[in-house]
């Protein structure tokens, strides 16, 4: 996979200018808005993405400043790096059994439960969590890409299928998971070495990486085969223990995401 990613293309140069405000920690959030603005497609995707209906806004967000200001630098940062790079990388999720709509509503629902989760155990880490969340799928699109150049995309479809754990699957046909992708892709976009970080550590079962530990157990209960599923929370649940996070707020959070998809 590494030829793959070290051929990828640049970010729009908007995209590259909204990282470097954001891994700012004086982010100007007026500049941050400008710079959005300046790209009127980027604009409309990121007014889209989060006018969706999984965030239960009242009234419809109008302006880019309103979106910052409402949901925060790191979630506008998610949605930006997100469009573009669905923009940059071709898109066949054919070997997963899904689309992009399929992914991208997984990585929504993936952020909202960190988001429900640790508002009320860390907030100090929701930065990086949400944006981790947001993007941590990306690394299927170049995964599946490779799945198919080498001709199994019907067996790998198969084996997901029949059931088994999404990143053993991706390990056996690709020697690594996508969230592994996933961090090789931002290293080579030169992204900050705390979100690379956290990604590769995702899918290792020991890692003692706090943000990964949480991930990898919200990659449990919501990824592409299973969205709050009895057996993908008990999954998660079992990750929890074992990394000693917070079990309590982590299942308050599933009854809210459950309710509001009621």
């Amino acid at each position: 996979m590494v030829d793959e990613i070290k051929s990828l293309p640049p970010l729009p140069a908007s995209i590259v200018r909204i990282q470097e405000l954001c891994m700012n920690i004086d982010t100007d959030i007026d500049e941050l808005a400008r710079v959005i603005e300046s790209d009127p497609m980027l604009s409309a995707n990121i007014l889209k993405s989060v006018n969706s209906p999984l965030y239960g806004m009242s009234k419809e967000i109008s302006s880019i400043p309103q979106a910052v200001m409402l949901f925060g630098i790191s979630m506008i940062r998610g949605f930006a790096a997100a469009n573009a790079i669905k923009k940059t990388i071709p898109i066949d999720l054919t070997p997963y059994g899904a689309t992009i709509d399929g992914l991208t509503k997984v990585s929504t629902l993936q952020m909202s439960l960190v988001r429900e989760w640790y508002r009320n155990v860390d907030k100090t880490m929701l930065p990086l969590l949400q944006s981790g969340a947001f993007l941590m799928e990306l690394g299927k699109l170049p995964a599946s890409l490779k799945v198919i150049s080498a001709g199994k995309s019907e067996n790998f479809s198969q084996d997901i299928a029949k059931g088994q754990p999404i990143i053993e699957i991706e390990k056996s046909y690709l020697g690594v998971s996508s969230y592994e992708i996933a961090s090789m892709m931002f290293e080579h976009w030169n992204f900050e070495t705390a979100l690379i970080e956290v990604l590769r550590e995702i899918s290792n079962p020991a890692t003692h990486n706090p943000y990964a530990q949480v991930l990898n157990a919200v990659s449990k209960a919501i990824n592409l085969r299973d969205t709050l599923s009895s057996q993908g929370i008990t999954e998660a649940i079992e990750a929890i223990e074992v990394f000693g996070l917070n079990r309590a707020a982590f299942e308050e959070a599933v009854e809210t995401l459950k309710s509001a998809k009621r």
